[in-house]
């Protein structure tokens, strides 16, 4: 004590500064810590929040008719196959001929999907008959047949029917009986069925 009486007032101007000094130092380092943590803050809330958006897939119409549980009109995904659109329908019925339709060909937007009960194409091939006899024994001449006749074949129908048809007009005659299986839904599984009841002469 006696030390710190004995400073002169040049001596006091001294302490009096550099205890200013410190205190300003300690002052403004603390604020500036305090202000980067302020302004780190803020940018963290103003950053924009990203948010992951999907795309609708696309639905296509299509109206399933003939032999399911419910016929009507169903959205079905786009690149969706034919078994999916008669199973939107409910499923096929006990008695649907789906030899006779593709079940793997993609459906198209608007179209209308036909399966056909066994037996309608029994019933066509029994009411083909031609001045009392039997067409049994009859090849049918698939390039000139029309529309009614070559529903009379096992696993043709009228959309299948109408095919060949438009087959015969955008390519010409056909050439081969086998030729018949580049018509759209016609496989080797229907070609195998009728190949013996059809002709190209």
């Amino acid at each position: 004590m006696e030390t710190i009486k004995n400073f002169t007032f040049k001596q006091w101007i001294v302490v009096i500064f550099l205890f200013l000094i410190i205190t300003f130092g300690t002052g403004f380092i603390f604020g500036r810590n305090s202000g980067l943590k302020v302004a780190n803050q803020k940018i963290e809330n103003e950053s924009p929040i990203i948010t992951d958006t999907q795309q609708e897939p696309i639905q296509l119409i299509v109206y399933v008719t003939g032999a399911v549980k419910n016929p009507d009109v169903y959205k079905i995904k786009e690149g969706s196959i034919i078994k999916d659109a008669v199973n939107a329908a409910g499923g096929p019925l006990d008695n649907a001929d789906l030899i006779a339709v593709n079940l793997a060909r993609k459906v198209q937007d608007g179209e209308e999907i036909i399966v056909p009960f066994k037996e309608d194409n029994v019933a066509a091939n029994s009411s083909n008959v031609s001045n009392g006899s039997s067409t049994k024994n009859q090849k049918i001449n698939i390039n000139t047949a029309p529309v009614s006749e070559l529903e009379s074949l096992p696993g043709i129908g009228e959309v299948k029917a109408n095919a060949i048809v438009d087959y015969r007009k955008n390519n010409g005659l056909f050439k081969d009986i086998r030729e018949i299986i580049n018509v759209s839904g016609i496989g080797n599984v229907t070609f195998e069925k009728i190949k013996d009841l059809i002709t190209v002469n």
